[in-house]
């Protein structure tokens, strides 16, 4: 009788993997913080219930939901880690010592993970200050938590929130943010440049950080950077360490994400209209250049760009030693 609760349970957390993967490739999960959250929980309850199988489980989910949104770093990195202590766990007390500390692994990570959003709300807080007109786009939750730390502080400011299609997620941020209390207004994202010389200051957050200082983000952010950079507008980038892309180090691109959904472009009711030869085409990210980032807010503190390199050769030496996933996951397969 246990060993079928155990099947029965065991299928239920592969089929939520399995959602789960597919609504982060759809977009559907916003912040990519979130994505790694989602992702440790996942891996959490795997554990408890597909112990005679978990092997095959990360071996399968790890590199499947990080394809599924290759763009975020964090999801790759945090992923990395787990599968580091997880690991030298197996070759120190063998394969089911390594499957009971998961849980204490990820409770580990998922409370680093939101210190430091904490930490680099409070240094990007100190930021923000008293009649400012900010602008944020997509959805970040180290952003909210900024503002949020902003306003506990007495701070008053009001925020412009692109809608941030296709997907748009800036409706989820604006609404968050005018229940903090903040005049928050949303707007259209082509309505960036006629808005920009009313902003003081651009805040917004990053799937991934390049070693040269590059950012990538929600598509959109590099034109909302030119124009901040146009109207004299400071672009403050929030992101925590655990968003370096070790990779670009030596010239790997970080892979594009498309959408091709006609109803993300025009309205369903409408798709009828458009003729049969028409493409849709939606990226979901770009990259902006770090001539036009006044700062990267880490939980190390506020980084010029060009500092980037600095930062990775002190915390993992040059070039970075970080294990490849392959390697960790082949590790995870032996007996």
């Amino acid at each position: 009788m246990s060993q079928a609760v155990d099947y029965v349970a065991c299928e239920d957390v592969q089929r939520r993997a399995s959602r789960f993967i597919q609504d982060v490739g759809r977009g559907m999960v916003l912040g990519s913080t979130e994505v790694a959250v989602g992702s440790l929980e996942i891996v959490r309850e795997a554990a408890g219930s597909c112990k005679s199988t978990f092997k095959d489980f990360l071996v399968s989910f790890i590199p499947s939901v990080i394809a599924s949104r290759p763009s975020s770093q964090v999801v790759e990195n945090v992923l990395r880690k787990y599968l580091e202590e997880f690991v030298a766990v197996k070759n120190e007390r063998g394969f089911e010592e390594a499957v009971e500390a998961t849980q204490r692994i990820v409770d580990s990570l998922i409370k680093e993970l939101d210190l430091v959003r904490d930490t680099i709300a409070e240094i990007g807080s100190k930021r923000v200050e008293d009649g400012d007109t900010i602008l944020t786009h997509s959805y970040s939750t180290t952003v909210l938590r900024t503002l949020k730390k902003a306003i506990e502080k007495g701070s008053v400011f009001r925020v412009y929130v692109t809608e941030s299609r296709p997907i748009g997620e800036g409706r989820v941020t604006a609404s968050n943010l005018s229940r903090l209390g903040i005049e928050t207004t949303l707007i259209v994202d082509s309505a960036v440049r006629y808005v920009m010389k009313r902003v003081s200051k651009v805040l917004v957050g990053a799937d991934a950080i390049a070693i040269n200082g590059a950012v990538v983000n929600k598509v959109g952010t590099s034109a909302i950077a030119l124009a901040a950079k146009e109207a004299r507008a400071r672009l403050f980038v929030l992101a925590g360490v655990y968003k370096l892309s070790f990779e670009t180090v030596f010239g790997e691109l970080i892979e594009q994400v498309f959408l091709e959904d006609a109803s993300l472009v025009i309205p369903k009711e409408r798709i009828q209209e458009l003729p049969k030869g028409v493409r849709v085409s939606a990226p979901l990210f770009d990259v902006t250049p770090p001539e036009y980032v006044d700062a990267i807010i880490t939980e190390k503190g506020v980084l010029a760009p060009q500092a980037i390199p600095v930062l990775v050769a002190s915390l993992y030496g040059w070039p970075p030693k970080i294990r490849s996933l392959r390697d960790l996951l082949v590790e995870v397969g032996k007996d």
